[in-house]
């Protein structure tokens, strides 16, 4: 769910369809995964041949941080053609 989300946010931003391809840190509480589960991710930084970098944390219903991911690198494989560009907004 973070990659797909991270992936959402390059698409959104940097107009691109991207890949993972590393991570700097992940936390994982596994007792929390009981109830429903909300995700949000940040784009960190963008280099010029297109890797980001972001940061993407998991919360359950209580708040209580269930996955934490710090420096989710993403590759830009291809950017995105006009008709598949979106925002958020749009939805």
């Amino acid at each position: 769910a973070c990659f797909q989300n991270a992936g959402l946010v390059s698409m959104e931003i940097d107009g691109l369809e991207s890949l993972p391809v590393g991570i700097k840190h992940v936390d994982i509480d596994v007792e929390s995964f009981k109830t429903p589960l909300r995700i949000r991710s940040v784009r960190r930084s963008v280099t010029e041949d297109g890797v980001t970098t972001h940061d993407a944390i998991i919360v359950n219903d209580n708040d209580a941080v269930v996955i934490q991911l710090k420096g989710l690198i993403l590759k830009g494989m291809a950017p995105l053609t006009d008709n598949q560009r979106f925002t958020f907004t749009d939805v």
